[in-house]
């Protein structure tokens, strides 16, 4: 089952179902999806995700190293920054330890042992020193990724009827309210046409709505911490 209700055949059923809408509102399946209506929710749904550092994007990769491998896939997004007893530092985490940032490992003399430090290079993340067995490494980031598919794999966004939303439940109506007045100002692209005020009024109102909730839930993280 998926982990949140926002499926891609819900939300066109959502958006279609707009008022002013010239398209059916009540699909069954994808082969239905109107090819306009589909690209016009991916790029409201992109726009819309990285718009701001919703807490819904932080995510946890766990990486599993393996003895003499330094290089690994890197988590699809950006690795955080905190702050850790008054030192920034990267959410990068081994046996309770965090790992430096180095953009000098390369440049390291080789050395086997448990990762001290880590370097981002475009999609791969190198480790020193080089892992003498497997650790598990925990690898905070802010997702670019929109959605998984129904097994739960992230992918960059909707595609298939059943892939979903990756948020959870408690901010899916606020995110959904405000996703589709903003694909329909997708949808209708023209700013002259009557409509588009509508729909761009409603997409503001929704969209303060949401980052106020999501600001408070912030707040409250930082007090807590």
């Amino acid at each position: 089952m998926a982990e949140s209700d926002l499926t891609f055949i819900k939300v066109y059923n959502e958006v279609t179902g707009q008022a002013w809408s010239m398209f059916d509102g009540e699909v069954e399946a994808e082969d239905e999806f109107e090819k306009s209506v589909t690209t016009s929710i991916q790029k409201a749904l992109s726009a819309l995700w990285n718009s701001f550092k919703f807490p819904f994007r932080y995510k946890t990769m766990k990486l599993k190293t393996r003895k003499g491998i330094t290089e690994y896939n890197a988590p699809a997004g950006n690795i955080i920054k905190k702050s850790v007893k008054g030192s920034k530092t990267f959410d990068v985490i081994c046996n309770k330890n965090y790992l430096s940032y180095d953009p000098d490992i390369e440049t390291y003399e080789e050395k086997e042992g448990e990762p001290e430090a880590f370097y981002k290079k475009g999609r791969k993340i190198l480790i020193y020193p080089t892992p003498d067995a497997s650790y598990d490494i925990n690898i905070g980031y802010l997702s670019f990724n929109t959605a998984c598919d129904d097994d739960g794999n992230s992918k960059a966004n909707l595609e298939a009827e059943d892939d979903y939303i990756d948020i959870d439940e408690e901010y899916q109506d606020l995110f959904l309210k405000a996703l589709m007045p903003l694909a329909m100002t997708y949808l209708i692209a023209s700013e002259q046409d009557e409509n588009f005020s509508q729909y761009k009024q409603q997409y503001d109102a929704a969209y303060k709505v949401l980052l106020d909730y999501c600001r408070g839930i912030e707040k409250d993280k930082i007090i807590g911490w």
